[in-house]
């Protein structure tokens, strides 16, 4: 089959090579695409699976129904997950995490801040596949004062020499000295959790001067934890055992749950919330890569049956000879079979160079020889056999059923327009809903960025302080900055404006009997609500003249200050705060706070989340973060300033910094991934269409040669015949858009509804508009070309054409 297929299709590639390169730039550039998001979508399915015990390890999610919503914290109590392992069989390993950011470490002179440290339990080593180096993976964490690191860091510190033995000096809040027991090699990019240096969890027992606060503390969750269970045992079934385990230990009207999430299926189905990593999302793109491979089968399809009149003797002649439909059939699907074998090597070639702007589009490290994989290559085979016999079967269903004796007394054979409008509105009304997508993508993303968010966020520079003196004292630090005139304020606090996370529960004067809600809350010193301007609604800020402020609330009469946001206010149900009292929640113990003050409503965290209730501590002793306000004016010289200041009261600390206005790229980086993907599927999809377009447009002229030459010897015009050319395809393409817009207007309108703040879709309509006249302003362009050139030939070839 194969065989005669090829010299078949060798032979009219050359009497047709327009349109059989048409052909094989459409399947190469949909295949391309498809590769590419096949690799995406592959690197994705890849997290942790480089951990041997993966579909075994579940990590302890905390989960708490708040009335308003469910909150899911991937935290837990530490004494958890080690009673699960003394009492339930199923459990046959534990390991708690207890992470620590921006911990500075130290070898002789030489300090870093590291963000991946954990303190960490020996089975750490036994669960998860952390290939050693050097070192003993049963003995590394056994004992305190002992770390393992990764093979970078122990270039980073020691070079080329052996780290184990050797000593670090470290500060979290404390300073302590470590000795490396073990190396292991560096984490895979396809992981979601990457520590760095793991210190064993006995040094925490020798670090705290009341240790058992923290090991048998059952109330709050500050660690995590993961359980290796056993091959038999089910996730289901093992969650209410832990519940039997946990409910002793929880405190009257406590309705914690626990729940497991699989190590295996935490990064694209997480059951706690923050999780990195998004099915759906995956599964959009999937289908978009799909629906653009589609695109290039349509073109297929369109081509070979507008050429089918070129073929149709060849048709009728095969079969006077003998030929059966069956075998027409196998000649014709071998043919597509073949161009789809040409295209998908094509498609490689275009799809090898593109992985650098997929890796800059996506965030991920996909790598060339990942083509090489075994499922990957299994898949593409796949999908190229399927692209052939897509692409080919109507074709070959259509050729093949030709009656041979019309054709061969000089019927045209050239049926199967009304499929081929079909196909050609199914494409460009894929092609639409990608733009649509893109352009609602943007404006939302425009939208987030300029909308006010409710303090300032322009010129402020942060200093990162997590360990060190000015993270207790901030003072000497302020006093010298505030002497550069350039600099207008300075304050310090444990947490941005712009990413507050953590909580706690409190009640409140007026609340009934065990009501509860959770308050987000911040550490800030004095200064913190000027620097960033945000304004207060009622009451006062902290002041230094209220000592009490900032003092411990052990009983209502020694209540201490707090500023509530007006969410608060609204939820606790007062209409005037100030004065009243609010009792934090911590176990069986309470904290008795005062309103002073409320702030005016702002976003703290992203805006796919409605502003929660939240409050402000006083504190001038937990200065992570120092944030600067600069004045107008000489910012690389105030940044220098800022620099030597730092370096010349802090000289052994590193200086990092950054403007507060890279956090909100951050914030919405997934999206702005999401949108430049988009774009690149739509230009493709827009790209085969026009394509195919542009085939069908000089098909439509060639067959018209001699209507155009009468046409232009009795007066027409050549805009005229360029107008009638176009009409045609100019319907299929509008009909495409009405096609197009409802599908769009429901899938943007759910993908908006996951932000609490977006656009109203409604007064976006310009936007559908606007890829209407996009995509008809395309279409008039490629079939105007050929319409163009077919009215500008001279009358006289044209009513020579046979």
């Amino acid at each position: 089959m194969f065989q005669g297929a090829f010299k078949t299709m060798r032979r009219n590639f050359g009497r047709h090579k327009g349109y059989s390169l048409l052909n094989v730039a459409g399947l190469s550039v949909g295949l391309a695409a498809f590769i590419l998001i096949l690799l995406f979508v592959r690197y994705e399915f890849r997290y942790e699976k480089h951990h041997a015990n993966a579909a075994r390890i579940y990590r302890l999610v905390i989960e708490q129904n708040l009335g308003d919503r469910v909150f899911r914290a991937a935290s837990s109590p530490v004494p958890l997950a080690e009673a699960l392992r003394r009492e339930l069989p199923e459990v046959e390993e534990f390991a708690r995490f207890y992470s620590r950011s921006r911990v500075l470490v130290g070898l002789e002179d030489r300090q870093f801040s590291e963000d991946g440290l954990c303190f960490a339990d020996p089975g750490a080593l036994r669960m998860f596949s952390y290939p050693m180096l050097r070192g003993d993976p049963g003995s590394a964490l056994s004992r305190g004062f002992s770390a393992v690191i990764t093979e970078s860091v122990g270039k980073k510190y020691f070079g080329e020499g052996d780290p184990v033995g050797r000593t670090l000096t470290m500060d979290a809040g404390a300073k302590f000295d470590v000795t490396v027991t073990g190396v292991i090699r560096d984490h895979p990019p396809t992981t979601d959790f990457a520590p760095q240096i793991l210190v064993s969890m006995d040094t925490i027992r020798a670090l705290m001067p009341r240790p058992d606060d923290f090991f048998n503390n059952w109330v709050s969750q500050q660690i995590r934890s993961y359980v290796l269970i056993s091959e038999n045992a089910g996730a289901a079934g093992l969650e209410e055992k832990i519940m039997a385990v946990f409910r002793p230990h929880m405190t009257e009207g406590d309705r914690r749950v626990v729940r497991l999430e699989q190590l295996a299926r935490a990064h694209l189905h997480p059951v706690a919330d923050g999780g990195a990593g998004d099915a759906r999302t995956l599964a959009i793109f999937l289908g978009c890569g799909i629906l653009v491979l589609l695109t290039a089968c349509i073109n297929f399809m369109n081509l070979a049956t507008a050429r089918s009149a070129t073929r149709a003797k060849e048709v009728g002649l095969r079969k006077v000879v003998g030929a059966a439909r069956a075998q027409l059939i196998r000649q014709f699907m071998g043919e597509s079979l073949i161009y789809a074998g040409l295209a998908l090597a094509l498609g490689l070639l275009i799809a090898l160079p593109a992985i650098p702007l997929l890796n800059r589009l996506t965030g991920q490290a996909v790598a060339a020889s990942d083509l090489g994989g075994a499922g990957v290559l299994s898949v593409l085979a796949a999908v190229t056999v399927l692209t052939g016999l897509v692409s080919g079967s109507y074709p070959a269903l259509f050729l093949s059923g030709l009656k041979p004796a019309p054709v061969l007394k000089g019927g045209q054979g050239t049926g199967g327009a009304a499929f081929r409008k079909v196909l050609v509105v199914g494409q460009f009304t894929v092609s639409v809903i990608l733009i649509i997508s893109t352009m609602i993508f943007g404006r939302q993303l425009r939208y987030i960025h300029d909308k006010p968010l409710g303090f300032d966020r322009d010129r402020i520079v942060v200093v990162r302080t997590n360990s060190g003196p000015a993270l207790r004292d901030l003072e000497p630090l302020r006093t010298a900055l505030l002497q550069d005139p350039r600099i207008a304020s300075v304050t310090g606090s444990q947490q941005l404006p712009s990413s507050i996370g953590m909580y706690n529960n409190v009640t409140w004067e007026g609340a009934a009997p065990g009501e509860q809600i959770e308050l987000m809350f911040n550490r800030v010193d004095y200064d913190f609500l000027d620097t960033y301007g945000i304004g207060l609604a009622a009451g006062r800020n902290f002041s230094r003249d209220f000592p009490a402020d900032g003092l411990p609330g052990d009983t209502p009469q020694s209540a201490r200050g707090v500023l509530l946001n007006e969410e608060a206010a609204r939820r606790m149900g007062w209409a005037d705060p100030v004065g009243k009292q609010v009792v934090q929640v911590y176990g069986d113990e309470r904290v008795y706070l005062r309103v002073v003050g409320v702030v005016k409503d702002f976003h703290f965290t992203s805006l796919r989340n409605s502003i929660r209730p939240m409050n402000f501590f006083l504190s001038t002793a937990i200065n992570s973060y120092v944030s600067i306000k600069l004045a107008q004016g000489g910012l690389r010289e105030t940044l220098g300033f800022i620099e030597a200041a730092w370096k010349r009261l802090y000289p052994s600390l590193p200086f990092e910094s950054f403007f507060l206005d890279s956090v909100f790229d951050r914030l919405y980086r997934s999206e702005e991934r999401q949108r430049e993907l988009f774009g690149m599927l739509s230009g493709l999809a827009v790209f085969i269409a026009c394509l195919g377009l542009f085939g069908l447009a000089a098909h439509a002229a060639e067959r018209r040669t001699k209507e155009i030459g009468i046409r232009r010897v009795l007066g027409a015009s050549t805009a005229g015949i360029v107008a009638l050319l176009s009409g045609e395809f100019t319907r299929w393409v509008l009909a495409a858009n009405l096609l197009a817009w409802p599908v769009a207007y429901l899938a943007m309108n759910r993908w908006l509804h996951g932000f609490a703040y977006h656009v109203s879709l409604s007064s976006q309509l310009g936007w559908f508009v606007l890829a209407a006249a996009i995509s008809v302003a395309l279409a008039w362009l490629t079939v105007g070309l050929q319409a163009a050139k077919a009215a500008s030939t001279d009358p006289a070839r044209s009513l020579r054409y046979e």
